[in-house]
């Protein structure tokens, strides 16, 4: 029921395209599975066009920031909605452009799952082990036809964003992060950055197999990614001192973390963010990223050579 109360809060404002992106992604998702709000908005959505003007005047492009200023200093978001929509977005990225590929697309080669279709069944199962650690229903994946495999992991997406609707206290619940070796445990919260991150870091890998292009998370979203990055690396960097090492990042969600890994000097490393959380999903490589460094060059590499191994595949 909490999914439906926070859609019902939120249909009417969708229905006049007043939502933010984060909100109209959480409907969007919320109304593919459920027949009696997806009937309500569609009365809605009907209704408002009644609402036009014969006339429409442009309104000033900094109004929609402004009141949306003010109703977020009126109501700030709580962080549950806000990681949850990013994950929620970028799932019906991915369901749409799977809705769209020819079939012939789906045996298309993929050079870590063999497949799209791979790909795909790959991604149902990461997000079915953080459903079965948050004890929410786990979606067999078939080993069948692709149509079926694409509908298990857009069903259990919708179990995973109906689940934690108003579920705010359990953000810092331990749960696994994915992960190419043994699976690390991280609280919620870090757990629904990397499934908005792996789901976009797919999209962006189907997209390229069917000639469809790549794609740029909203800024916000790309600067959880780095801060995820940057709370996982100096673990990762034991038993290989590195110092101080400061990323700083520019464009998109660009800025600057300090991370503190072990004895030595400083050493800074100058990239651009989306790059950057592109080299995190080994999509890049130390060699391949565009960058400087000053301080220890030995250091910047290994730091950029660990940070490819944090991704989930």
């Amino acid at each position: 029921m909490h999914a439906h109360d926070e859609v019902l809060d939120l249909i009417g404002a969708w229905a006049l395209d007043a939502c933010d992106p984060d909100e109209a992604a959480r409907v969007d998702v919320h109304l593919a599975g459920c027949p009696p709000c997806a009937a309500q908005a569609r009365r809605l959505r009907a209704g408002a066009g009644w609402l036009a003007a014969d006339r429409v005047i442009p309104p000033p492009r900094a109004l929609r920031h402004r009141v949306l200023a003010t109703a977020r200093a009126a109501r700030p978001p709580t962080l549950m909605p806000t990681l949850v929509g990013a994950y929620a977005g970028q799932a019906a990225l991915l369901d749409g452009l799977l809705g769209a590929v020819r079939d012939d697309d789906w045996a298309r080669t993929d050079p870590r799952h063999e497949t799209v279709g791979g790909v795909v069944a790959h991604l149902a199962g990461n997000d079915a082990m953080l459903a079965a650690d948050l004890g929410l229903a786990v979606v067999p994946v078939p080993d069948g036809p692709v149509a079926e495999v694409h509908a298990a992991w857009r069903e259990q997406s919708r179990v995973i964003v109906d689940g934690l609707a108003g579920q705010e206290s359990a953000l810092d619940q331990p749960v696994r992060l994915a992960h190419t070796g043994p699976p690390p445990r991280r609280p919620l919260r870090d757990a629904l950055v990397q499934r908005a991150f792996e789901t976009w870091i797919h999209l962006d890998d189907i997209g390229a197999a069917v000639g469809r292009g790549t794609t740029t998370p909203p800024p916000e979203q790309v600067r959880r990614i780095v801060d995820l990055a940057a709370a996982l690396l100096p673990e990762a960097l034991e038993g290989s001192p590195a110092g101080t090492v400061r990323l700083v990042l520019d464009g998109a969600g660009g800025g600057e973390w300090t991370l503190p890994c072990g004895p030595g000097g400083e050493t800074t490393i100058f990239a651009d963010a989306v790059e950057f959380t592109r080299l995190v999903a080994n999509r890049r490589s130390a060699e391949t990223l565009p960058h400087s460094a000053t301080g220890s060059p030995a250091v910047s590499t290994r730091v950029l050579s660990v940070a490819a191994t944090l991704g989930c595949d």
